[in-house]
């Protein structure tokens, strides 16, 4: 199977799992030509010096022929980090971790290998086609992302130089109330904090003098359309402003928080009582802007979270600035909605550990009570701070101190056990039976909602009754009974409901099929880009949604992350042994886990990184089941797709086709040991490649004659066909011990 066909779109999704890979069934839509892509890549890598990219956040010096760097990835406390300006990768020996340039964007700022490759090629200069999309979107218009990144760059600007050196009595109430906050300026600009002019047009008028449209001010969130009527007016007025960036540090979005004293300014002008709105504002979901994606602060904490492998959740970006000020860097914030599954996928990239911190008020423990279902599906160390006296991250500190904030998130229960405690809190186990049904009934309810996905999810849930069966003092047997029973209402249910919309449905006019669902407002944000039916959307990737809307600059329909850009491939045709037979039947899923790239695979793929002659051969010779880990068998995969493209067999080559950084990090492993080798290896590549070979083909042979020897023990074949199995056992043994 060909490394693209092992990344079709209809195939895996990879993930890595105790140094190997893992996959699982995957749909997704992917429009770039293999070959195109290749060419980009190659020209972007081609055009970006890796040295320069690095230097740009690291401190390089030279040592030897190479450069070295305290590395951003751990506690690093003297330089392990090497730059090879030569080969173009880096390598990190206490991390474990390396690559090529992409992979150095890819792990530094945490994103999809598209993301990283669009952001170097902007970088270069270069820009990158799009492929199968339709139309190209134009410049300046509504639907083309960069116009809108400018527009909201364009306006986070102005708002920063509106606090910093308005003269209108409201900037100076809003720098009072900043200064009230304890916010220093170094603080307003790490942040970028601004001001909104309390105007209907500020904005609309200053993107106006920029040649961008209003309706570029709509999609981008700033400006409001007027119900039944032409224009637009400013959606941000008279607050204090936090431009929302993504994890490069790009502004994709605002949010505004009330001033108190300029709000009562304009309630005492309106005279109608009112309260000046909102506390908050968040600008609206955009092409660029997903709240259920996003994290404030999360470009500034991804070190920090690194550092600490661990990230404090708040709820609102006043919260982020109050930590960060007291010297708690590794915090972010959502954004107007609760925790989200796609949340921790992204932090899951920086951190195992994720504190989410709540205000101690009755809707902090509310939204602590929902985190419960997202705990059991999440692969993370989910924990529940609930902040005490009703106070919010801001007051406690205030009140408190760092320490005491950190202290107890240390201490912070996960989300099961919160729950249980807030279940049974002043509750006699023993007598109380009507409130013990009823949290045992809450606690199987929840449950039932994350049904089973994976033998991981089920053996978490299995942990979950343990913990119940303490707590309530009924045996695990019981609770796992009632779980089934209570999944099997629950399916009852829907099926009935499925039912009766769909009698009802049909019954419609003329046997139309009308729906009671609204209609979508023309001014509403478009809805976000879905997989189709068959696909799961807990089968996508932490940055799923942001890759798609990634897609317009290099024309993918689907977001991706880690896999290869391509279209299902019908490379299994030839029937020569490196390469499936189209007639073959499905050969079994190689083990979800296993050791990475040792022994004989390793030797291997050291040989053909040291000989793309070599490798030639090898594409045609080997079989990839003949190799131990799935790594290996994807690395084989890659070499297999360059050779039919009809390209070079060298690393670079390998490198640019990969776009995993789990697997550059194994090619520029082995490349670090090939160097640290040198000059004591004595045999040519060629012959310790032969010898390999033989190795294989002898493991294949034992392999085949212990499956014939468990015939013949087995005594089911009839007694002819016995003995000439027999003959052909000591034939071949004869012939492998010939000399040769």
């Amino acid at each position: 199977m060909s490394y693209l066909e092992w990344m079709s779109p209809a195939f895996v999704l990879v993930e890595f799992v105790a140094n190997d890979i893992l996959i699982r069934p995957f749909d997704r839509s992917v429009c770039l030509s293999p070959s195109t892509d290749f060419d980009v890549k190659e020209r972007v890598r081609a055009a970006t010096d890796i040295v320069d990219v690095i230097g740009h956040d690291l401190e390089l010096r030279p040592q030897g022929r190479h450069f070295v760097a305290r590395c951003p990835f751990h506690n690093d406390t003297r330089p392990s980090m090497t730059v090879n300006q030569e080969r173009q990768s880096w390598k990190c020996w206490v991390c474990d971790i390396g690559g090529d340039i992409f992979s150095f964007v890819m792990q530094r700022e945490g994103v999809d290998f598209p993301t990283a490759l669009r952001s170097l090629a902007e970088r270069a200069g270069i820009e990158i086609p799009e492929f199968n999309r339709g139309p190209k979107t134009q410049p300046g218009s509504p639907d083309d992302k960069a116009t809108l990144m400018k527009a909201v760059d364009l306006i986070c600007r102005a708002y920063f130089d509106e606090l910093a050196s308005g003269q209108s009595d409201d900037a100076k109430m809003a720098r009072d109330y900043l200064a009230s906050r304890g916010i220093d300026d170094s603080n307003r600009e790490l942040f970028k904090i601004g001001f909104a002019p309390d105007s209907w047009d500020f904005a609309v008028n200053l993107l106006k003098r920029n040649k961008l449209s209003e309706a570029v001010a709509q999609a981008a969130g700033i400006a409001i359309g007027r119900d039944g009527k032409s224009g637009c007016y400013d959606r941000f007025r008279g607050r204090l402003m936090f431009p929302i960036d993504n994890a490069q540090g790009q502004a994709i979005s605002l949010g505004g928080r009330i001033i108190p004293a300029i709000a009562n300014r304009i309630a005492e002008a309106k005279g109608d009582g009112s309260n000046g709105g909102a506390k908050y504002i968040n600008g609206p979901e955009t092409m660029l802007f997903r709240k259920s994606n996003e994290l404030y602060g999360l470009h500034l904490a991804r070190d920090a979270m690194r550092a600490a492998d661990e990230v404090l959740v708040m709820e609102g970006y006043t919260d982020v600035v109050a930590t960060r000020m007291a010297g708690i860097d590794h915090s972010v914030a959502v954004l107007g909605t609760a925790l989200t599954a796609a949340h921790v996928r992204v932090l899951k990239r920086f951190v195992n550990r994720v504190v989410l911190v709540l205000d101690g008020d009755e809707a902090g423990k509310r939204r602590a009570e929902e985190v419960l279902e997202l705990f059991v599906t999440a692969d993370a160390d989910l924990r529940i701070l609930t902040l005490p006296d009703g106070l919010d991250p801001a007051d406690f500190l205030a009140q408190k101190s760092a320490a005491n904030l950190l202290d107890m998130a240390g201490k912070a229960p996960d989300a099961m056990d919160h729950k249980l405690n807030r279940l049974t809190e002043g509750v006699d186990v023993t007598r109380d039976t009507h409130r013990v049904t009823t949290a045992i009934e809450t606690m199987l309810g929840v449950l039932t909602k994350t049904p089973a996905k994976s033998d991981k999810t089920e053996l978490k849930i299995d942990q979950l009754l343990v913990r119940m069966s303490q707590t309530f003092g009924l045996p695990v047997e019981r609770l796992q009974r009632r779980l089934e029973t209570v999944r099997e209402e629950n399916a009852e249910r829907e099926r009935k409901q499925a039912r009766y919309r769909k009698a009802n449905t049909s019954n419609g006019p003329q046997g139309s099929t009308q729906s009671n669902a609204p209609t979508r407002s023309p001014a509403s944000p478009k809805p976000a880009i879905r997989p189709p039916a068959s696909a799961s959307m807990d089968d996508f990737d932490p940055f799923a949604q942001a890759a798609m809307e990634d897609a317009a600059a290099f024309g993918i329909d689907e977001g991706f992350d880690d896999y290869a850009p391509s279209t299902p491939s019908d490379f299994g045709a030839s029937n020569h042994p490196g390469r499936n037979s189209a007639n073959e039947p499905p050969r079994p899923q190689p083990p979800e886990q296993g050791a990475a790239i040792t022994g004989v695979d390793r030797e291997l793929f050291e040989i053909l990184i040291e000989s793309p002659e070599v490798a030639a051969m090898a594409v045609e010779a080997i079989d990839p089941s003949w190799l131990h880990s799935n790594t290996a068998k994807m690395l084989l995969s890659a070499y297999q797709d360059l050779d039919l493209q009809g390209r070079d067999l060298d690393v670079d080559s390998v490198l640019v086709l990969l776009e995993n950084d789990f697997l550059k990090n194994q090619i520029i492993t082995l490349q670090e040991r090939i160097e640290q080798r040198a000059g004591h290896v004595l045999d040519e590549p060629h012959l310790r490649y032969t010898a390999i070979l033989t190795r294989f083909r002898e493991r294949e042979f034992d392999a085949e004659k212990t499956r014939q020897i468990e015939k013949l023990q087995s005594a089911s074949l009839p007694e002819d066909e016995e003995l000439a199995m027999l003959e052909q056992l000591f034939a071949a043994e004869r012939i492998r011990q010939t000399p040769r």
